[in-house]
């Protein structure tokens, strides 16, 4: 009974898609009367202070009566017994409880019938104690197989409070038929009826279809040149069977029209084809946008599938019918630069070290963005061989082609065959790790001369192992200090005339030790390198937490030729220093120049988070001159409001590139929040949309989408309107 009225509250908000439901913050531990501790064995314990006997089987019990068997507890100021055909009547103060529930009532009726209690209580007051669920009902009659709930209203709010509560002329809970049915439905909140229902019907156990709530915005939309548009969805939920559903919504735009919005989702189960998997498709249809006078559009699809333990496959494709469909309907994803489908087919055998893989994708340019490489498609293998004293061999074949949507860029294939040889020699004093890679490069060009190119290089990575212990601010440390010398050697080739996917790495502390100098394949940059670099660690000696962690490197290049191509002997010096100390954190990286006394890229934040509605980050970047700053915190007023932000600024050219501001209310029965949200796009050019979100403790948010983007744009802030 407890299970069917809860998804019966459930039903009206969020049509018992999800089970998890909204749990405000409340410590709320009152009971409609002190809980009573059930008989353990299948006796009935009578507690009275007068009994009397009339017509042989009929008992009076009068004065504190009390009813106590391993099924209920039934206490009142008169209870009669009889007992030809197992009833209790109670009158006055009557009290019911069992494993369940708790009733609180006027009169009740209590009739063993087989293995079930049939009971019948006048003008009753109930709670659920786990559930923390409790209303009032003029009648409550419960045969064993249904519950008859008459002129009924509840509410997830603590005992007492009604802030919000659900009223109903009848609810009948039908266990059998798995069916519940509700006639005169009414929620009202604060008092006020915020919706209504003439009858309704659902599931009790499971998924059930139905409304969900409708969520409430508004946005700029500078082409219209209007600022106050307003956007309404109401979602339809249908529950097609056990491992499909359907989600479909009306989503109002009033400066662009209506959009129906659906989203399938399908179990695939095993079968004699695949172990199982996972389909979902979406689409939204603007038949006609009232500015452009287009139809505006958008496809999504995944499919994931096990074909067996070994293999999995996944299909996603992302379509829209223009590039200005996120900034001028959606309202998200407005700084993406395209969307990509693919196809992704791996296999992956541990016990033999053995992966292969198929890759193929394809991309739609949205917004400003423009054309890059794609892969249509890629097949790579990869083989791993691991021998005595940590001898380790890697083969790696990868095959791509490369496209691009710009007929100026060069494509063609690109065959990449390599070949690593290492061995990890470690004690509890050092560790050296000697390398060798062979690669060899061929290029079949579309439109220009191929290529091809083989080379080799070597390097060994050593480090020595040393701590002590230390006594920093009466907490005994562990100080570990840690030597690292490395070398790198690949001798100098000509790269090929096209660059699909390299880019230069900047100087830090872990790519100096790596002897690469760039990303991808393509460009393989001369090293003769030592790299010099030290470690330190203040690690407490209890905890095992670390508080202070010290990194700094530098490479010397013995051929006097650096990465950029200018005649230094020597890099940017990279430190990063972070300290942890409670609630508060400092976090910095830098790349020095040596040469200018400069700094070149530094990379700093600083943490205070006593809890994820009271905290505050600042961080600072700065990579050659182009400087940007971001601000996250949130700050509760009272204890009942809290305010969050979230800014993201450039410092070089005065602009803003997101931000993020709000306030919300939170109660032990209901919550209140309100987000707004700026996003810039291109020269004065603004996406701006403001969130307004409702939740009812036990019942769904208005806008459920909100609290994942308010995680994405204000880090470290908790954005369920529930529990910490």
């Amino acid at each position: 009974m407890k299970k069917s009225i809860t998804l019966c509250s459930l039903i009206f908000f969020s049509g018992v898609v999800s089970a998890q439901g909204y749990s405000l913050s409340c410590d709320d531990s009152r009971l409609l009367f002190p809980k009573q501790t059930l008989s353990t064995d299948d006796s009935l314990d009578v507690l009275a202070d007068r009994s009397e006997i009339s017509k042989g089987d009929t008992y009076l019990l009068t004065g504190n009566v009390s009813l106590n068997s391993s099924a209920y507890f039934l206490a009142a100021d008169e209870i009669q017994i009889k007992k030809t055909d197992k009833t209790s009547t109670a009158k006055g103060g009557v009290k019911y409880q069992d494993d369940e529930l708790m009733f609180v009532g006027e009169s009740a009726v209590v009739k063993k019938k087989a293995d079930n209690n049939h009971i019948t209580l006048q003008q009753v007051s109930f709670h659920y104690p786990e559930s923390k669920m409790n209303g009032k009902a003029s009648q409550v009659v419960n045969d064993g197989v249904s519950q008859v709930f008459d002129s009924v209203s509840y509410t997830l709010c603590p005992l007492g409070n009604t802030d919000w509560q659900m009223k109903a002329d009848q609810i009948t809970l039908n266990s059998d038929t798995n069916r519940g049915v509700a006639s005169d439905v009414v929620v009202e909140f604060l008092g006020v009826p915020i919706f209504y229902a003439p009858h309704h019907e659902w599931v009790l156990e499971g998924r059930g279809s139905g409304f969900l709530a409708p969520s409430f915005g508004s946005y700029h939309e500078s082409v219209a040149d209007q600022n106050n548009n307003y956007q309404v969805r109401i979602p339809y939920y249908f529950n097609i069977a056990a491992d499909r559903d359907l989600l479909l919504s009306l989503n109002q735009l009033s400066s662009r029209g209506s959009i129906i919005e659906a989203k399938y989702r399908q179990l695939i189960t095993a079968n004699d084809y695949v172990d199982g998997g996972r389909f979902e498709i979406e689409g939204h249809y603007l038949n006609e946008d009232k500015i452009t006078k287009n139809k505006r559009w958008l496809l999504n699809s995944t499919i994931d599938l096990a074909l067996n333990d070994k293999t999995d496959l996944n299909i996603t494709t992302n379509r829209v019918s223009d590039k200005d469909y996120f900034k001028e309907i959606a309202h998200t994803n407005t700084s993406g630069s395209a969307l990509n489908s693919k196809v992704d087919l791996t296999f992956e055998d541990a016990d033999k070290n053995l992966n292969m893989v198929f890759f193929a994708e394809s991309e739609q340019l949205i917004n400003s963005g423009t054309s890059k490489y794609t892969r249509a498609p890629e097949l790579s293998i990869s083989k791993g061989f691991t021998g005595l004293d940590n001898r380790r061999m890697d083969l790696s074949l990868v095959s791509t082609k490369f496209a691009n949507k710009d007929s100026s860029y060069t494509t063609g294939i690109r065959t990449h065959a390599q070949a690593n040889f290492s061995r990890s020699i470690t004690t509890d004093a050092y560790s050296l790790t000697p390398k060798l890679n062979l690669s060899t490069t061929d290029y079949a060009l579309d439109n220009t001369t191929n290529e091809s190119r083989s080379i080799y290089s070597v390097g060994l990575d050593s480090k020595l192992f040393l701590e002590r212990e230390v006594n920093l601010f009466g907490t005994d440390l562990i100080q570990t200090l840690t030597p690292r010398l490395a070398y790198n050697y690949t001798p100098e080739k000509t790269d090929p005339s096209v660059n699909f996917d390299s880019e230069s790495k900047s100087d830090s502390y872990e790519s100096l030790f790596s002897g690469q100098k760039f990303t991808g394949i393509d460009r393989i940059g001369k090293a003769n390198d030592l790299t010099f670099g030290l470690e330190s660690d203040f690690i407490d000696e209890e905890t095992g937490e670390t508080y202070l962690s010290l990194k700094s490197a530098q490479s010397f290049y013995a051929d006097a030729v650096s990465p950029n191509g200018s005649d230094r002997k020597y890099s940017d010096i990279a430190m990063s220093a972070n300290i942890t100390l409670d609630d508060l954190s400092f976090n910095n990286s830098l790349e020095f120049d040596p040469e200018t006394n400069k700094i070149d890229k530094r990379d700093s934040s600083m943490s205070y988070i006593l809890n994820p509605r009271k905290f505050l980050t600042l961080a600072h970047h700065d990579d050659n001159g182009t400087k940007s700053a971001e601000l996250y915190g949130a700050y509760p007023i009272t204890q009942n409001v809290h305010v969050f932000a979230g800014i993201n600024r450039s410092i070089t050219n005065s602009i803003t590139n997101k931000e993020t501001t709000g306030i919300a209310y939170e109660s032990c029965c209901w919550a209140l929040r309100l987000a707004h949200f700026k996003k810039h796009i291109s020269g004065n050019d603004y996406d701006y949309i403001t969130n307004f979100e409702l939740v009812l403790k036990g019942l769904a948010s208005t806008s459920p989408g909100l609290a994942a983007r308010l995680e994405e744009e204000v880090p470290n802030y908790l954005a369920n309107l529930k529990d910490l």
